[in-house]
């Protein structure tokens, strides 16, 4: 019999309780696509063509043009974008009023309102009236009209390039935001931030002042989310002025975890310098990143800056971050003497079904066990339609596919018969309303891999008691414990997820029948055995 085993304990107490009624998600997850502006400026026209080829045909790309007289009718600018290798599928141009490019700033922060049945998508609209641009300051309300979305005011004054989440409910801007509310505390704008984003921590940064980008010291100038727990962060030379302050910020984010209990992650890139070889030194400079990028479903596109060197180099941090995606580089040379780059001219639209997976994912090498149960927590618009686990051994041609079992709405999915020599990549696919989502978001050419230490292996092992095996699992109490070369007695608990005990039993003889279905509600429970020589063994029982 195949022996059940967990890789990781996970603990079925809400372990996502945001405590909000909606979810706004990042980036990083599946969107329906991505909101450009047409600016009429032949020196930033092609940035955004080549935004929009680049995207393709990974999602939708919505181009914001002039409703009234305008320099270009549509005609023109499909023409234009055409000439420029845009595909005129998936790509739509839509009529809104606008002043600038800078859509990530004043444009729509779209999620979802959990409180509608069925689940509906909302826009948020933050303040955007210091600047005395009033057309920008209104797109949201023009964009939630176009597209049927209900908009609501978020009673705040900041931009959108000032705020960066990690999809299990924490957030990161600069202290700029403070400046920006001098009619509030502190704590009074890290309070409505995350009530109106469904957050359950905001954190706030130190401004940069010394490292260019003009005054708006956004954080996605110099770090980028990548997932759940992987934050990307520029790497700058140790004489700028702001390198200590950079420093700090990636001892304090190593040393946090987030909702998952997962340390983050960071990785560095390096930050290029400006064309004439230097770095900003003051507030008021240019401000060169590979951070500000465009992350939308499969694709991430990437700033250049015509320094092969740096780009490449660049590219290659995204590669080996962000295996399976498809990497494609944009000049932002335009752009950054103007404080900005790719980030801060696109805005993503959440897809129209809300539904995501959250998973601890499993990489890299592993103690032996030849049976993994794999757990997520899948949210979704009512219950998915299905789910399952896509898996192969070393080097097999194709996945297997192994449907997931929902328990107390955390999801469980068997990968059985592995062998120690074995190396194993998965990755998670969930489908709800004629819609699907991965995980990785890249699915399977970001499949997560792992492999063993063959030393471990079940009967080297000090630890193991000896060949035990509990069938079948999950059950609805009634099961069978074999055993091979135990010493009897054995005894047995069984735990539920808060460590009472709650059934308590001794093995005498090889084959041992339970009936816990009087004993035990569905859930997750855990099945302890203790030798006379003080050896245990926990396996992890699923009762439907």
């Amino acid at each position: 019999m195949t022996k059940i085993y967990s890789l990781f304990i996970f603990i079925l107490l809400n372990a996502f309780s945001f405590g909000q009624d909606v979810y706004f998600p990042p980036e990083f997850e599946k969107q329906e696509g991505i909101l450009l502006t047409w600016d009429y400026n032949d020196s930033r026209n092609p940035v955004t063509a080549a935004i929009a080829k680049a995207v393709q045909p990974s999602a939708r790309v919505w181009v914001i043009y002039y409703p009234g007289q305008a320099p270009m009718d549509t005609t023109e600018i499909r023409s234009y974008l055409r000439d420029h290798g845009v595909p005129d599928e998936n790509v739509f141009l839509i009529p809104a009023w606008t002043e600038t490019l800078w859509i990530r700033d004043y444009g729509p922060f779209v999620g979802y309102n959990l409180n509608e049945v069925p689940v509906q998508r909302l826009i948020l609209d933050a303040g955007y009236s210091n600047y005395n641009r009033p057309n920008d300051d209104a797109i949201p309300t023009q964009i939630g009209n176009l597209m049927g979305i209900p908009v609501n005011d978020l009673p705040l004054e900041f931009e959108g390039g000032n705020i960066l989440t990690d999809g299990l409910g924490r957030g990161w801007g600069s202290t700029r935001i403070f400046s920006q509310n001098p009619g509030l505390s502190q704590q009074e704008v890290k309070e409505t931030m995350e009530q109106y984003l469904g957050l359950d921590d905001m954190m706030f940064l130190e401004a940069l002042v010394n490292s260019g980008g003009g005054i708006w010291c956004h954080v996605d100038m110099f770090m980028k989310i990548l997932d759940s727990e992987t934050i990307l962060v520029s790497q700058y030379p140790e004489f700028v002025p702001d390198y200590q302050l950079i420093e700090s910020f990636v001892d304090t984010l190593s040393k946090m975890t987030n909702a998952n209990g997962r340390p983050y992650r960071i990785k560095r890139i390096p930050a290029p310098p400006k064309a004439n070889g230097t770095w900003a030194t003051q507030q008021n400079d240019e401000m060169r990143t590979y951070t500000n990028s465009i992350i939308i479903n499969d694709v991430i596109v990437i700033p250049s800056y015509n320094l092969p060197e740096y780009d490449s180099a660049a590219k290659q941090v995204y590669r080996e971050c962000m295996p399976g995606y498809r990497l494609e580089m944009v000049d932002a040379t335009p752009l950054t003497p103007m404080y900005g780059a790719l980030h801060c001219i696109s805005k993503e639209v959440a897809k129209p079904v809300y539904l995501r997976i959250n998973h601890k994912k499993i990489e890299g090498l592993q103690s032996f066990v030849n049976s993994f149960v794999l757990e997520a927590e899948i949210f979704a618009d009512g219950s998915p339609d299905s789910a399952f686990v896509f898996y192969k051994l070393n080097n097999q041609p194709d996945f297997t596919k192994s449907a997931f079992l929902n328990f107390e709405n955390t999801y469980f999915a068997t990968i059985q018969g592995i062998n120690p020599a074995d190396t194993l990549q998965y990755y998670l696919v969930a489908w709800s309303h004629n819609s699907n989502v991965s995980f990785p978001p890249q699915g399977v050419g970001g499949a997560f891999q792992f492999w063993f230490d063959a030393s471990l292996a079940i009967g080297e092992h000090d630890n193991t008691i000896g060949d035990l095996s509990i069938f079948p699992n999950p059950s609805r109490g009634n099961l069978s414990i074999s055993s091979s070369g135990v010493k009897y007695p054995l005894a047995f608990t069984v735990q539920n997820i808060l460590g009472e005990v709650v059934y308590v039993g001794r093995m005498n003889s090889a084959l041992q029948v339970l009936d816990l279905s009087k004993n035990l509600m569905k859930g997750v429970y855990f099945l302890t055995f203790e030798d006379n020589q003080t050896k245990t063994e926990c396996f992890k029982l699923l009762i439907q």
